[in-house]
């Protein structure tokens, strides 16, 4: 009885673990993205032409943002049984 008790707690917690490695994940990406694209702008006003290898960072990160918040989503779309949070947060 203990042991079946314990598994959807264990299942839920390896869930959690996953959906905040995700989380910050995405967030670090997403600053990155904003400092890239930053950084960007800034140097394209200083020097009157667009550099192509900040351009293409800050691409990068954002396909990876989107990449990423759609894992996200899907995770949290497939949130284990009897454990319902509040995701309206997010």
């Amino acid at each position: 009885m203990g042991e079946h008790k314990t598994k959807p707690d264990v299942e839920w917690l390896a869930w959690s673990k996953q959906r905040d490695s995700l989380k910050t994940r995405w967030v670090i990406v997403v600053v990155a993205f904003w400092v890239t694209g930053i950084i960007a702008v800034v140097m394209y006003l200083i020097n009157k032409e667009l550099d192509f290898i900040l351009t293409s960072i800050a691409i990068g990160m954002m396909v990876l943002g989107v990449w990423l918040k759609s894992r996200y989503q899907i995770h949290i779309s497939q949130e284990p049984e009897g454990k319902q949070i509040d995701n309206t947060k997010d």
